[in-house]
C-alpha cells in the first residue's frame, strides 16, 4: 500500500485561480481521473465557488495532510490484524472541488481516495472516514477469500449498495470509537440520527415502496446521494438502512456469511425479506 500525497504540493504551490486549479489537476492527473469520471461534475462552475473555499480551508488541509497518513496505516493494521489480509492497493490524498469527500475506485479489489477538502479536520472523524473506506476494500477482500464469482454480484442494485455500504459501516465501528451519528455522517448530526432512528420502519417501508417505483439511478440519489432526501427532508438515509440491516442479517448468521452475502445467487431476496423485517418491526 502506497500513499500518494498531492496535498503537500497543493498547500506549498497555492495560488488562488482557477489557472492554478488546471495546472494543479493536469499535474496530478492520475490521481483524478477516477475523481472527475465518477465523482465531480459541472467542473469550471466548481472551480469558481471552490477557490474562496480553499483560501479559508487552506489551515486545515495543511493540518489533516499531515494527519492522514498515520491515520490510515494504523487503521489498515488494525484491519489486518483483525482479519488476516493485506491491504496493497494505492490511497490517494487529492484537493478536489468540493465533490464527493472520499470514494474507493471502481475495481474489485479498490485503490481509495480521500478528498481533503471535503473533511472535518478532527481526529475522530477523519478516523472514521479512513476506516469506512477502508471498511469497503475489507469487504471486497474478505468476499473474495470466501470465493465469491464476481461476475454475478449486480452492481447498480440497490441491495448491492445496502449490502457495500452497511459493511463499511459496520466495519468502520469495530477500529473507531464514535458517537453513532458521526459513523454516518462523518461529522457530528444528531439531528439526522434521532430522525432516523425514531422513523425506522416507515423510512424502511418507504425504500421498499421505491424499489418497485423508481429506477436505480433515482433511487441513488434519493436514498444514497448527499444531493437527495427529497422524501424525508434527510439525505442518505439509506446509509442508516443498510448498518440496521448488517445487524439484523447477524442475528441469523455469523460475521462472514453476512458480509459475503453477495456470493449467493439469492443474496437479493434474502436482503428484500430481511428489510421487510425490518419494516414491521419483527427484527
Amino acid at each position: 500500500m502506497f500513499i500518494h500525497d498531492t496535498v503537500t504540493d497543493f498547500t506549498q504551490n497555492y495560488v488562488p485561480t482557477i489557472d492554478y486549479l488546471k495546472d494543479y489537476f493536469k499535474k496530478h492527473s492520475s490521481h483524478f481521473e477516477e475523481y472527475f469520471r465518477y465523482h465531480c461534475h459541472n467542473v469550471d462552475e466548481k472551480m469558481k465557488t471552490a477557490i474562496p473555499k480553499h483560501q479559508e480551508k487552506m489551515p486545515a488541509l495543511i493540518e489533516m495532510k499531515d494527519k492522514m497518513p498515520k491515520f490510515i496505516r494504523a487503521i489498515a493494521s488494525d484491519y489486518e490484524e483483525m482479519y488476516g489480509i493485506t491491504f496493497t492497493k494505492d490511497v490517494h490524498l487529492i484537493v478536489g472541488l468540493y465533490g464527493s469527500n472520499a470514494f474507493t475506485y471502481r475495481q474489485i479489489i479498490p485503490e481509495i481516495a480521500f478528498c481533503i477538502e471535503k473533511l472535518s479536520p478532527l481526529n475522530r472523524h477523519l478516523q472514521i472516514i479512513i476506516a469506512h473506506e477502508f471498511g469497503h476494500a475489507l469487504h471486497h477482500l474478505l468476499s473474495e477469500k470466501s470465493g465469491i464469482d464476481w461476475v454475478m454480484v449486480d452492481w447498480d442494485s440497490p441491495f448491492t449498495w445496502l449490502l457495500q455500504e452497511g459493511s463499511a459501516t459496520y466495519f468502520s465501528t469495530k477500529v473507531v470509537s464514535a458517537r453513532k451519528d458521526e459513523y454516518f455522517a462523518f461529522q457530528e448530526d444528531l439531528e439526522w440520527l434521532t430522525f432516523a432512528t425514531n422513523n425506522k420502519q416507515i423510512i424502511t417501508d418507504v425504500f421498499l415502496s421505491d424499489l418497485t417505483t423508481l429506477d436505480a439511478r433515482s433511487m441513488f440519489r434519493e436514498w444514497f446521494s448527499i444531493n437527495g432526501g427529497k422524501r424525508f427532508g434527510f439525505s442518505r438515509l439509506a446509509y442508516f438502512i443498510a448498518y440496521e440491516l448488517i445487524l439484523s442479517c447477524l442475528q441469523e448468521l455469523a460475521e462472514l456469511d453476512v458480509i459475503a452475502l453477495w456470493r449467493n445467487e439469492n443474496y437479493q431476496d434474502f436482503i428484500y425479506q430481511q428489510l421487510t423485517k425490518m419494516a414491521k418491526n419483527n427484527v
